[in-house]
């Protein structure tokens, strides 16, 4: 595996780069590949960030410009893109296209000609700023140093989850430093809500539902709630970490039904000190972080999709 000083030599050595966030896109990926095109453009050399998915309104602030039209990459990065299956593509028209892959996620597999993955970095963009500041710390003006710091808290829950370091810390206040408006980017990123997440919100409430004497919630969204109630996709993820916010509760599971496939269900997971989400996700074959991970399973209805869910979650707590 190359080091950060030599993937950067590769990135600084491209004249056109195409960055690659994950589908469903949130601030870490968003704000890891903004950075890292803006200081590539700092450079001198063409950068460009593209999603297959749409970029939810309250992250647009960390989109400046549009993929242009016919741009032909001499070199294609992913940023906070763990698996192949991350970007959201449906066959396999970029296998072998990916030059270069920098996570933090512990697992996802090897798709990219270089993959580099740091899993004790609290967040992709704590990976950005290490490859920066080590090789080229010139490059880092406000605009780089508010796209970082936005993906950073973000993925740290601003500064507030158990992935949060003294790194962590430090890095946050050397961005800082750049004259960054922290306030106005953290009421963006934590104390703003859009209709449809308020929408999203009361029907997981009205949804909820404990296990396990109070250690599991699970909240349920249906294709027919989104339609009736007037949310998406979008407006869920802003709600992942709610269950993890109830007293008592060491493991909790939001499932949707997806939009585009009725029989695919997204389980977001988000865990306390003893209990490993990721391990859990695997069984699906999916995976993340130990507090919080993710993964995909089949059923023809919402009982059903709860059903298979809860099987397994109930185990982690059978012989306590």
């Amino acid at each position: 595996m190359s080091g950060l000083c030599d993937i950067w030599q590769r990135l600084k050595g491209s004249v056109r780069t195409l960055i690659y966030t994950h589908g469903h896109p949130d601030a870490d990926t968003l704000g890891s590949a903004l950075a890292l095109k803006r200081a590539l453009k700092n450079s001198g050399g063409q950068a460009y960030v593209t999603c297959i998915d749409p970029i939810p309104s309250r992250l647009a602030f960390l989109c400046d410009e549009e993929l242009p039209a016919g741009f032909l990459p001499t070199l294609v990065c992913a940023v906070d893109v763990a698996s192949y299956r991350m970007l959201g593509v449906k066959d396999d028209s970029l296998r072998g296209a990916i030059d270069i892959k920098i996570d933090h996620h512990r697992t996802g597999d090897d798709y990219a000609g270089v993959n580099y993955t740091d899993a004790g970095a609290a967040a992709c963009g704590e990976i950005i700023y290490t490859m920066l500041s080590q090789n080229a710390p010139e490059l880092i003006d406000a605009g780089v140093a508010e796209a970082l710091y936005a993906a950073i808290a973000s993925d740290t829950g601003c500064f507030r989850f158990s992935n949060t370091t003294a790194d962590t810390h430090r890095i946050a206040a050397s961005l800082m430093g750049f004259g960054i408006d922290v306030g106005a980017l953290n009421h963006r990123l934590f104390e703003s809500r859009s209709q449809g997440e308020v929408a999203a919100l009361k029907k997981a409430l009205d949804s909820l539902e404990f296990h396990c004497g109070g250690r599991l919630a699970l909240i349920c969204f249906t294709n027919e709630d989104k339609e009736k109630y007037g949310f998406d996709d979008d407006n869920i993820s802003a709600h992942a970490s709610l269950t993890r916010e109830i007293e008592g509760v060491e493991l909790g599971i939001t499932l949707r039904q997806k939009s585009n496939d009725p029989t695919a269900w997204k389980a977001s997971m988000r865990s306390g000190e003893r209990v490993d989400a990721s391990a859990l996700c695997g069984i699906f074959g999916g995976g993340g972080h130990i507090r919080a991970a993710g993964c995909e399973i089949r059923a023809e209805g919402a009982a059903e999709a709860c059903e298979i869910i809860l099987r397994e979650a109930k185990k982690v707590f059978e012989n306590e």
